[in-house]
């Protein structure tokens, strides 16, 4: 198991014996291991450079194990970093092998990629590269599972400080298990916003990498378009902007917020005129433009608006509407 960590199964052999007994010398050790003897000291030397044993002062020499919560915590922190100049390395050469590739060819800061599994690696890949932030917009089509999971944040982000930005269409709100999913992102420490209509699903990683659909009819996503920085990318970065400025936070567990997360068994469903005031409501329409689309009077339509807000435990406008489709109430594609 030590291996991992740069320890070998003799290391390993030895290092475990000192921590089941007493402390030993290297013939000691010898003689309750299968550690040959000839090499048992450059063996202990090894464990020793690592901080994991050292040596008892007096004579002979014998060994004592380091506590192991500490010593291998110093060993995890160093490969770590280790991992970290590895990963540079990586996207140092893979720059330069794409310039080589390209020889300055502009077409080469877009790459397409087509299938389900390398759809969902590649955009496993972008989230676990991500130093900075993830942004993204989360709709339909979605990447395959990866061995049972999703291809999340959540999952796959491996730095803790990143910052995750994720805006979620409004619609989405009604599939199964949503709701719940982004309550543990939120929960995670995931910025999420709302909004009703997204105008495309995109994933982006610092300011260096963007994977957004090819199509967007497809059940599961089987092609993409890999973005390197450009114009395009760019582009993406402004779009996603603007649109985290327009949507509204998600606030998770409001519909609970009187102990029922599906709404009171005894809630009535909202009337028709008050469907309606929703669903203008989140279309971002004012008290007055209300009033003239229902021929009602604009003080009449406040109150009305006050009443569902407070009905519906809603601190926005828009979330009055949010919080009426998950309890049911509206359906925001049957809004004509």
């Amino acid at each position: 198991m030590l291996e991992v960590l740069g320890v070998d199964h003799w290391g390993e052999e030895a290092y475990l014996a000192l921590i089941d007994g007493n402390p030993l010398t290297a013939d000691e050790l010898a003689g309750v291991t299968t550690v040959d003897r000839e090499v048992m000291g450059a063996v202990l030397q090894r464990l020793e450079d690592r901080g994991l044993i050292s040596r008892v002062p007096g004579q002979p020499v014998r060994y004592a194990a380091l506590p192991p919560q500490t010593a291998i915590e110093v060993l995890l922190l160093s490969r770590e970093r280790d991992i970290k100049r590895v990963r540079a390395l990586a996207h140092h050469l893979g720059e330069r092998h794409r310039r080589a590739r390209s020889g300055g060819d502009a077409s080469e800061l877009i790459e397409v990629i087509s299938g389900p599994e390398a759809v969902a690696r590649s955009g496993q890949q972008l989230l676990r590269r991500a130093q900075k932030v993830v942004r993204g917009i989360d709709a339909p089509p979605y990447a395959r599972a990866i061995e049972g999971e999703r291809v999340t944040s959540r999952v796959n982000v491996l730095e803790h400080t990143v910052r995750r930005r994720f805006i979620h269409e409004y619609g989405n709100l009604r599939l199964a298990g949503q709701t719940r999913r982004l309550e543990q992102g939120v929960a995670d420490g995931e910025e999420v916003r709302v909004l009703a209509d997204v105008p495309m699903k995109m994933i982006l990683a610092d300011d260096d990498l963007g994977l957004i659909p090819l199509q967007a009819t497809p059940r599961v996503l089987d092609s993409c378009i890999l973005v390197r920085p450009s114009s395009l990318l760019d582009a993406l970065s402004t779009l996603f902007e603007m649109l985290w400025r327009q949507a509204q936070p998600f606030l998770a567990g409001q519909a609970a917020a009187n102990g029922d997360p599906a709404g009171a068994p005894g809630d009535a469903p909202l009337s028709e005129e008050e469907r309606r005031i929703v669903s203008l409501l989140a279309l971002g329409l004012p008290d007055e433009a209300i009033a003239r689309q229902l021929d009602m009077g604009h003080r009449t339509v406040q109150r009305r608006i006050q009443a569902l807000m407070v009905r519906l435990s809603a601190t926005s406008r828009f979330q009055a509407g949010v919080l009426a489709a998950r309890r049911g109430w509206w359906d925001p594609d049957a809004q004509g």
